[in-house]
């Protein structure tokens, strides 16, 4: 990269470091997504039942349900709550969680 392509870019990265990604709205927007996050893998990871579902192949799972608190509970409510839409997982917070609306991170359409 040339000298001043570079110089550009670098630029360009500490403007939207300044006032996009470190604002306090946007540190907010991620601190109520991480909440949430969080609390859905804890309410899995202490409920593994509620992650039933069929494979691939059309079996059912229910043989295979880790035991609550478990290691394996929390890395199966890991891998689950990581493959959620933002949708879905907002959704799954005002459901299972009772969360108001209000503490769900802002723009995502749940409806």
């Amino acid at each position: 990269m040339q000298p001043v392509q570079a110089d550009a870019l670098a630029e360009f990265r500490r403007f939207n470091y300044e006032n996009i990604y470190m604002r306090d709205a946007s540190r907010n927007q991620a601190k109520s997504v991480i909440d949430l996050l969080q609390a859905l893998v804890e309410h899995y990871a202490s409920h593994p039942h509620l992650m039933l579902a069929d494979n691939a192949q059309g079996e059912s799972l229910a043989n295979h349900i880790a035991p609550a608190h478990s290691t394996e509970a929390l890395h199966n409510a890991v891998a689950y709550v990581g493959g959620m839409t933002d949708r879905f997982a907002c959704r799954q917070g005002t459901a299972l969680l009772g969360w108001d609306a209000s503490r769900l991170p802002q723009g995502i359409d749940t409806n």
